[in-house]
């Protein structure tokens, strides 16, 4: 031997378990795969807390699963209800709290909807302003919350934050992680 690195060959135990641990990764990605195919099937829209404006709620880095709007008579927006919605000015939708809903009896019905982020100290009518009306109508409104998964979005929020960084390190550490196990 010169003293270097040796490769050692795996045998056919060792090549039936680096079999078995594709398998399980393969496994797992097709499961990630049908669960993010369900969701979209069921019309779950998937959203991070990016801002500290729904605190203590829901904190920056939780993943919240939206139901798709459809009508308001099957699919009510009360107060209280967490909502996305599509703000007057710019293409980023919100995720804040219903704090009021006004149903309008004339005009062809409707309701004009107030929004406030729980850590926010004002509504937001002043920062979302539809033209002279303070509220939103419903068709801004694009879906109601269902659900949420404490933490589940830190990896999207570094992903957009720190881009290249994150997708070097992930890979590096994969690749490392292959090497180191296929030298020992």
């Amino acid at each position: 031997m010169d003293g270097g690195a040796t490769r050692r060959l795996l045998g056919p135990r060792g090549a039936l378990s680096e079999l078995i641990l594709l398998g399980l990764l393969l496994a797992h990605a097709l499961m990630a795969y049908t669960v993010a195919s369900a969701a979209a099937g069921a019309g779950l829209t998937p959203r991070v807390v990016v801002s500290g404006s729904m605190e203590p709620a829901f904190k920056r880095g939780d993943l919240l699963l939206f139901r798709k709007m459809s009508d308001g008579r099957s699919d009510p927006i009360r107060a209280g209800d967490i909502v996305l919605y599509e703000p007057a000015y710019g293409d980023i939708p919100v995720v804040h709290r219903v704090i009021k809903v006004h149903e309008r009896r004339e005009e062809g019905g409707g309701a004009d909807i107030l929004t406030k982020g729980d850590a926010n100290g004002v509504d937001d009518s002043a920062a979302f302003m539809y033209g002279d009306e303070p509220c939103q109508q419903r068709h801004h409104v694009m879906a109601k919350a269902v659900g949420y998964l404490p933490n589940a979005g830190w990896f999207s929020i570094a992903v957009e934050e720190k881009g290249p960084v994150v997708r070097t390190v992930v890979v590096g550490a994969l690749s490392l992680g292959l090497l180191v196990n296929a030298l020992y």
